[in-house]
């Protein structure tokens, strides 16, 4: 699940079999209840290309997530110039394309206000991996103390700045960004992150916040085990998207 689309396929035929899998997350992360009022936005790189495809600004238009198609998602260049699309890019999709810049692992961003991780941002408390699917957010969620909108390259570098090393950062007052190698590993890792936010503070009302072991850490980051993470959950997931019972 880590490949986007091989770059060999043809670039019209390859960018439509993204912006399918692009608005399918958008429908499920809006159902899975990650960013309230259905503001937030998913990316992805398009291989081979220097392209970009994000949401557009349809929430100009009044509309809401669940129903994301593919042609609301437009394509913009690696400097986050506006390509193609039938409206323009959302304007904060420098904090997507300075970490796409600064981390080529990464092939998709996600930016949204799962309520208990920005609970988090907001008290000043990182979010610590607790539980096996806080794993990948070890040593510790970072938090950017700047909670304006991620809307100038500058402010973009912000976000890759805090983020580091890692694959999420919290947004004070403002959500978080997450990403992965694919697109459906940054929806998984979204939901993994609100649930780590959510296990963590549970924790905290009975005792100690113990993190996960660095040797449990480094199992599930190698090998199988990190395929595993992914793929065996993708499913429940998948399943939360409304269109699949049209």
């Amino acid at each position: 699940m880590n490949q986007l689309t091989s770059p060999h396929v043809g670039y019209e035929t390859q960018a439509l079999a993204l912006k399918k899998r692009l608005a399918k997350v958008h429908r499920i992360i809006t159902a899975g209840g990650l960013w309230p009022i259905t503001k937030g936005h998913v990316s992805c790189r398009v291989p081979g290309s220097g392209h970009v495809l994000i949401l557009g600004h349809i929430h100009s238009e009044g509309r809401s997530l669940a129903n994301t198609d593919v042609d609301d998602i437009v394509t913009v260049d690696i400097e986050g110039n506006f390509i193609e699309g039938r409206i323009e890019a959302v304007d904060e999709r420098y904090a997507h394309i300075e970490v796409y810049k600064a981390r080529p692992d990464f092939h998709a961003v996600v930016h949204a206000h799962p309520t208990m991780a920005t609970a988090f941002g907001i008290a000043g408390v990182n979010i610590l991996p607790v539980g096996n699917r806080g794993a990948i957010f070890a040593p510790m969620v970072p938090i950017l103390e700047f909670d304006k909108q991620i809307d100038t390259p500058e402010r973009g570098r912000m976000v890759r700045d805090a983020m580091g090393e890692g694959c999420a950062v919290v947004l004070k007052n403002h959500g978080v960004v997450v990403a992965s190698d694919s697109i459906e590993n940054v929806c998984i890792s979204l939901f993994a992150l609100e649930e780590t936010a959510q296990l963590h503070w549970y924790a905290a009302q009975l005792g100690k916040v113990e993190r996960i072991s660095s040797g449990e850490v480094k199992s599930v980051m190698t090998g199988h085990r990190y395929e595993e993470f992914f793929a065996h959950v993708w499913g429940h997931y998948e399943a939360m998207d409304p269109w699949i019972r049209k």
